[in-house]
């Protein structure tokens, strides 16, 4: 058995990592709860797999999803197999998880993760990975069908005009554009994701407090202006009392 090298083969087997992105902004206050809205995929052997509507299981480049912002990468174990042992594992899931199977709640991209980490280690992904999807079990008869039926991220490689992937479940879709050369996409939001005690979650602490604190001030000066305007009405009413006297 190598050790190191491209795939990351090692001395306890290849490793199998999970990458995880975020499909909406909101995740940088969701995420500090245990939740989120995200899109993952498995790293093996220096490929990225995941699923969507329309094409199935598909592989990319690791890191990279059209539309979503890459969050954190989460390592499950060693794979002991080769790349063999991988299209085995990856053929039999096919039957499960084929190009008209997609469900937003019920079979989404997190829970084909989950299934190929189990396939290959008898592991499953940290439950806040997919955690909003089995909460949304309860609701899933009041969402549309359209909505649970087409896949947030689909397939880079697939062509731009053919892939019909996209969903309202994102802010609004990416816009990428696709050629032999390079690959260039315009994602859904930008900048960095935030976990609990970063810098980014200090920061919004330090805004709410501000917000707090101009908000006391407001109240204080709006009690002030009714206490002055007070006052001023009953001087008036005692001059008129004087004036009538």
């Amino acid at each position: 058995m190598s050790f190191g090298g491209h795939g990351g083969r090692t001395r306890v087997g290849t490793k199998v990592k999970v990458n995880v992105y975020d499909l909406s902004p909101a995740n940088d206050c969701l995420y500090t709860v245990g939740l989120g809205l995200h899109h993952s995929g498995v790293e093996i052997l220096g490929t990225e797999w995941s699923f969507a509507s329309g094409g199935g299981i598909f592989e990319s480049t690791p890191k990279f999803a059209p539309g979503a912002r890459f969050r954190e990468q989460i390592e499950i174990g060693g794979f002991e197999g080769g790349q063999s042992e991988l299209n085995k594992a990856i053929s039999e899931l096919r039957n499960d998880y084929g190009p008209n199977d997609y469900n937003l709640i019920r079979k989404n991209c997190n829970h084909f993760a989950n299934a190929l980490c189990w396939k290959l280690l008898r592991k499953t992904l940290p439950g806040h990975v997919n955690r909003l999807a089995d909460i949304g079990m309860c609701c899933s008869c009041l969402l549309p069908k359209k909505l649970l039926e087409n896949a947030p991220v689909g397939d880079p490689n697939a062509p731009a005009m053919g892939n019909t992937t996209s969903s309202g479940f994102m802010v609004r879709p990416g816009i990428r554009a696709i050629t032999a050369q390079s690959t260039t996409t315009q994602p859904v939001f930008t900048g960095t994701g935030a976990k609990l005690g970063s810098a980014s979650e200090t920061e919004r602490q330090g805004l709410l407090s501000s917000w707090s604190s101009k908000k006391e001030e407001s109240q204080d000066d709006l009690t002030d202006r009714r206490e002055k305007a007070r006052k001023a009405a009953l001087a008036r009413l005692e001059q008129r009392t004087e004036q009538t006297r």
